[in-house]
């Protein structure tokens, strides 16, 4: 298929990545764990103090433009109650990771996106990835919302 010529093609690829999902995405906030800052119990190994990184006012949660799809839903019902999850897919555009000083999304992390929190299970590559040279423009983010209730919570207006 081809290479990259020096950074050239890799600029137009990812100017395309952040413009698809300035045009046809929402903006998320993305709550991005920040273990350096985040406080351990010594003897426990628990966590006292989570802290996520900041945006440029000082507020926890850095705003991103994402493409996001509409979340499929699996309920199940069992002893201990009613789950309902909602799982979908995020793809963000690596150019906008970079300028936003955010790292890939790992496990714990938390995207709000219509005013609802989605845990990030999953990271990877599988989309954007640009002819065979390794470099990808964008990155897709397997998301989760799980709600429970009891067992008879179904039932209850």
């Amino acid at each position: 298929m081809g290479s990259l010529i020096n950074d050239c093609d890799k600029w137009l690829f990812d100017s395309v990545a952040q413009e698809v999902n300035k045009l046809a995405g929402i903006t998320a906030i993305i709550y991005q764990f920040d273990q350096a800052a985040s406080k351990r119990d010594p003897l426990w190994d628990e966590e006292i103090d989570t802290v996520y990184k900041k945006n440029t006012k000082g507020v926890q949660g850095v705003e991103c433009p994402v493409f996001f799809k509409d979340p499929d839903r699996t309920a199940m019902t069992g002893e201990e109650g009613y789950r309902l999850d909602r799982i979908s897919n995020v793809f963000i555009a690596t150019k906008d990771l970079e300028d936003r000083g955010l790292r890939v999304l790992v496990v714990g992390d938390i995207v709000k996106i219509w005013g609802q929190y989605f845990d990030v299970t999953e990271s990877h590559k599988a989309e954007g990835n640009v002819s065979d040279t390794g470099v990808c423009t964008s990155y897709t983010f397997d998301v989760v919302m799980r709600t429970k209730a009891l067992p008879e919570g179904i039932w209850i207006e």
